[in-house]
This record gives structure tokens, C-alpha cells and sequence, in this order.
């Protein structure tokens, strides 16, 4: 009987000094969420979500500009955030990437639609799998993609016509290098172009070739049009490393009657402009571009509803207005 007792004490005892400890874990939890919220920081009940953006190429500096604002928008959100991207240009190493965040079942998935019959199948199996997504810098319009954020590719490249029209009084003959002669931004850049050229008589388009978003294959072109076209005094570019490629071009031929426009806001770019190099340049947002997208997954992951675009500003740049960004 005292064996009965004694064991029956000892069972009483466990279970307070249980029922203590469990007590003291849920203070502490609550004395930790406390100090957690007079930080400023709400406690988190679950892992931060973890979002995947797939760009063009990796370390080009354009997108290493969206990759700041997407960075900066996750850290304020408290978001994870990784970015991918094939080493050099390939819209195929897109799709696998795409294909493998669609597997990794991530929270949110940011990608640059190159080509719309290409990329909406995979877009619309990442919806279907209620994996929301969002086209960023180049649209994929007939997808089930949230949104799109980034420019008015159309309207970019009128604006691109405008300004060298009024750099030439609507007069020369002009050669043009397009980024990808595939990618759904290039080509309305250079349909925006074309339509506003198309109303100037003395304006003619001689020739147009792709670069592959490559300063090297820029000055190749560059130089392969030069050569051909000893009247072309308009060279045209309409992504980011083109018009410095046919700066280069132009220097090593020593033509230095043609006038050089181009695209996007690269501090070489800038700096010709200062020089009186390059004549103009239509300047993007990459930075917020990443940022907004960033922003927006944010805002429908919060169940809020998204615009079906988001077009961030465009401006052009010549020497009365260029500044080093």
C-alpha cells in the first residue's frame, strides 16, 4: 500500500511539474511576441513567402537594376525573393525556370513573357496550380498572368520616333538594331517606331537586325550596316547595350555624321548623351519595375484585387535634360 501511495506521488508530482512547464513555454511565447511587436514587427505565424523572379540574363545591368527594386520591396514586406535567369540570352532556359518554380510550388512567381504563344501554357499551368504570376518588362497578354508591370513597349517606341524626328527634321536614312527579333517587347518597340517613321516621306528604314541583347553582336551589326549603307546617317537601338554597341561601330568606321539614339538609362549611356555621342534615349524603370511587382504579389497575396497592367513611366533623355542617375 505505501509502494501505491508513493508511486501515486510521484505520478502528482510529474504532473504538475508538466503542467508548470507548460505554462512557463506559453509566457515565454507571449513575453517574446510582445517584445517582437514593440520592435515593430508583427509575430509570425508562418514562413515569409518565398517568390522567384526569372529575368532575361543573368549580371546584365539592366536587370540588375530590377533586381534592386525587387530586393528593396521584399525586404519591406517580408518577403524571400530569388532571382534567376539563364548566363546568356535563351528564351527556352527561361522556360525551364519557369517550369521549376512552377515544381518548387512557390508563393509567387515574377517572369519576363518573351513570347506569348511560348509562355502562356506555362503561365497558365503556374494559375491553374494557384501559383499567382506576374509578366514584368515584357507582357504576355493572352495568359492568365495577374498583371503585367513595366513599359508600354508601343508607346515607347513612338516616343523613340519622336524624338528623332525632331533631332533630323524628319530626314534620313536609318538603320535599326532590335534587341530579339523574337521578343514581344523588342517588336513593339520597333512597330512604335515604325509608325510614327511612316509619316515622313523623306525618312526610309534601310535596314533592321538583332543584337540577341549583346553589346558585342550590337557593334557587329552596327558595323555590317555602316559598311553596306554609306548613305545611313540615323542609327536606331532599341534595348539596353545597343546604342552604346553602335557608338562603338561608329567610332571604329569614323562616321561621325550619324546620329545615334537609343534605349534605357545605363550610365555609359548617360554619359554619351552628356558628350553629345548619342543624341537621345527613351529611359525606363527597371528599378521600379522590380519593385512594383514585388509590391503588387504583395497586395494580391493580401487578397486585394491587381490592374490587368501597371505601366511604369518613360522619358526621353537628351542633353538638355540628361543627368547621371
Amino acid at each position: 500500500m505505501q509502494d501505491k501511495n508513493w508511486l501515486l506521488a510521484v505520478i502528482l508530482l510529474f504532473g504538475v511539474f508538466f503542467y508548470l512547464f507548460i505554462c512557463f513555454a506559453i509566457d515565454a511565447q507571449k513575453i517574446l511576441d510582445v517584445a517582437t511587436e514593440l520592435r515593430g514587427k508583427a509575430p509570425s505565424s508562418k514562413q515569409p513567402y518565398h517568390l522567384v523572379l526569372i529575368e532575361q540574363e543573368q549580371s546584365h545591368p539592366y536587370w540588375q537594376m530590377v533586381e534592386k527594386g525587387a530586393l528593396e520591396a521584399a525586404r519591406q514586406y517580408g518577403m524571400e525573393i530569388e532571382f534567376n535567369g539563364p548566363v546568356r540570352f535563351s528564351m527556352e532556359e527561361q522556360i525551364k525556370m519557369l517550369e521549376k518554380a512552377i515544381a518548387a510550388k512557390v508563393d509567387g512567381i515574377i517572369v519576363q513573357g518573351l513570347n506569348d504563344s511560348k509562355f502562356s501554357p506555362v503561365i497558365n499551368r503556374a494559375i491553374e496550380k494557384g501559383i499567382p504570376v506576374l509578366t514584368i518588362d515584357t507582357d504576355a497578354p493572352n495568359s492568365k498572368r495577374l498583371t503585367y508591370v513595366g513599359t508600354d513597349n508601343f508607346e515607347a517606341g513612338k516616343q523613340l520616333g519622336y524624338a528623332v524626328v525632331k533631332a533630323t527634321g524628319g530626314k534620313g536614312k536609318i538603320g535599326v538594331i532590335i534587341g530579339s527579333d523574337t521578343a514581344e517587347n523588342q517588336i513593339l518597340r520597333l512597330q512604335g517606331f515604325q509608325s510614327i517613321v511612316d509619316h515622313y516621306p523623306d525618312m526610309t528604314i534601310l535596314s533592321v537586325k538583332s543584337s540577341n541583347i549583346s553589346r558585342i553582336e550590337a557593334i557587329q551589326q552596327a558595323v555590317d550596316m555602316l559598311q553596306k549603307h554609306p548613305d545611313m546617317n540615323i542609327m536606331v537601338g532599341t534595348s539596353a547595350l545597343d546604342g552604346i554597341g553602335i557608338l562603338q561601330a561608329k567610332k571604329s568606321l569614323g562616321r561621325n555624321e550619324v546620329k545615334i539614339f537609343g534605349f534605357d538609362n545605363l550610365p555609359e549611356m548617360l554619359e554619351a548623351i552628356q558628350k553629345g555621342e548619342i543624341v537621345a534615349t527613351v529611359s525606363q524603370k527597371p528599378y521600379l519595375m522590380g519593385y512594383d511587382s514585388v509590391r503588387l504579389l504583395n497586395d494580391y497575396l493580401h487578397h486585394k484585387s491587381l490592374p490587368k497592367e501597371h505601366y511604369t513611366q518613360i522619358a526621353v533623355m537628351d542633353k538638355s535634360n540628361v543627368t547621371l542617375e
